[in-house]
């Protein structure tokens, strides 16, 4: 045998014990709809302290969306929740921590300025599951 058909034979064999092995990383659905509660639960959060501490927002209404990365392979999400503030025909669209209270909320257009917008989207394994619920 050649050593390119050994090795195509030891790579295909490695890429597909590897695809074999991610399976196991998957969660119920109890698991994925306890995460998405708790990432709604938690962006509100911060986004209630965004409009505290952003007065010109006070009388705007809250409408949290989650984080839609979260899925059986990813339980943990982006870290990533869209918030919208309204109040009659205003919108502020907001970019909002799941998992963190001191990162916190940004308005998307400044999230889209940061590092952080390299985070959206992609699962991000560094954040606990089950995620905490965000106190102070």
């Amino acid at each position: 045998m050649k050593k390119s058909t050994i090795f195509t034979l030891i790579t295909a064999t490695l890429i597909t014990l590897f695809l074999v092995g991610c399976g196991g990383d998957e969660v119920s659905w109890q698991t994925q709809e306890t995460q998405r509660a708790l990432a709604i639960e938690n962006s509100e959060f911060n986004a209630r302290n965004f409009r505290q501490n952003n007065t010109q927002y006070s009388g705007f209404n809250i409408m949290g969306r989650g984080d839609s990365t979260i899925n059986k392979k990813c339980a943990n999400g982006d870290g990533w929740a869209s918030v919208d503030l309204v109040q009659d025909r205003k919108k502020v669209q907001l970019k909002c921590s799941t998992a963190s209270a001191n990162i916190g909320c940004m308005v998307k257009a400044d999230f889209q300025q940061r590092a952080y917008a390299n985070e959206e989207g992609r699962c991000n394994k560094d954040l606990p599951v089950p995620m905490p619920k965000i106190v102070k």
